[in-house]
């Protein structure tokens, strides 16, 4: 069998702008210490074309010339590898962890059957990070932003802090820097809605998602995000950021959205609860 035509089991893609190697280090490490990665796109949107020249046969460099955005980066590795792997993995350049993690996450996925997964995520000082999330309302988003004493407050509840997770559930809305998918799922999905150049790409392709698939978590399986919070330190992160905000809630509707309250109270009932001060 050729290169070209090889079923690959999973195919990682990571998109790159202005990020030096030694940033990608540990990530690149992480996949390539996974045999089923086998093959990891970098999509250089721009000043990281020194990853053109490394030397690794399960490495594919694609360079697009300008900034095209995080969606429309993954949706061009997107477009040449759906159709060669069972699975695929949309993973930040700020990922890591240890041998086997991945595997397990890969498994879990394919001998049951899910089309969705995400695994337990850290911080890089060990804190534990909410990724699982009910869909946003508004005041999720502004307040957290703009009023912190509140936005913390409703939190608690859509960052799902008293689910219980040593436990594997469904969940509307995964973080997008780690997110294993069966590959037909986003061929018809049709990838990133690339409409947004940056954030709230990953919240709109689960909510898309739900249609079709659950979403799953998997406690059993951990990788480490450094995650910088880019858009509270930029102007022109936050702006993109605000950008995406509107266009979201354009698509989906603003404060009278029957399908979201739906999706959250199901979420609520079905999810696994402990107590918010039992440790994680």
């Amino acid at each position: 069998m050729s290169l070209e035509s090889k079923q690959y089991q999973i195919v990682a893609s990571i998109v790159l702008f202005n990020h030096s190697f030694a940033q990608l280090e540990d990530t690149l490490s992480s996949l390539l210490s996974e045999p089923c990665v086998e093959k990891i796109v970098l999509v250089d949107n721009g000043s990281s074309a020194w990853a053109a020249a490394l030397e690794n046969p399960r490495i594919h460099y694609i360079p697009l010339g300008q900034n095209r955005g995080f969606g429309c980066g993954h949706n061009v590795a997107m477009k040449h590898y759906l159709d060669k792997c069972g699975y695929f993995l949309i993973c930040n350049p700020d990922i890591s962890f240890a041998q086997g993690e991945l595997e397990r996450l890969y498994h879990f996925a394919r001998d049951g059957n899910h089309k969705f997964v995400s695994p337990r995520i850290h911080y890089s000082d060990g804190r534990f990070q909410y990724s699982c999330r009910l869909l946003p309302t508004p005041a999720n988003l502004f307040l957290r932003r703009f009023m912190p004493k509140w936005g913390i407050k409703l939190d608690v509840i859509y960052e799902l802090q008293h689910a219980d997770y040593t436990q594997s559930f469904s969940v509307p809305s995964v973080s997008g820097c780690f997110m294993l998918m069966e590959s037909q799922l986003l061929k018809q999905l049709g990838g990133f809605d690339e409409r947004y150049f940056m954030y709230l790409e990953d919240v709109d392709l689960c909510r898309r998602a739900l249609s079709l698939t659950d979403i799953v978590f998997y406690p059993d399986a951990t990788i480490i995000h450094v995650f910088s919070k880019g858009s509270y330190k930029s102007l022109n992160l936050f702006i993109y950021h605000i950008k995406s905000v509107i266009s979201y809630f354009n698509k989906w509707g603003w404060f009278f959205d029957q399908q979201r309250t739906l999706i959250n109270q199901k979420c609520l009932k079905t999810i696994p609860m402990t107590s918010p001060a039992e440790k994680r």
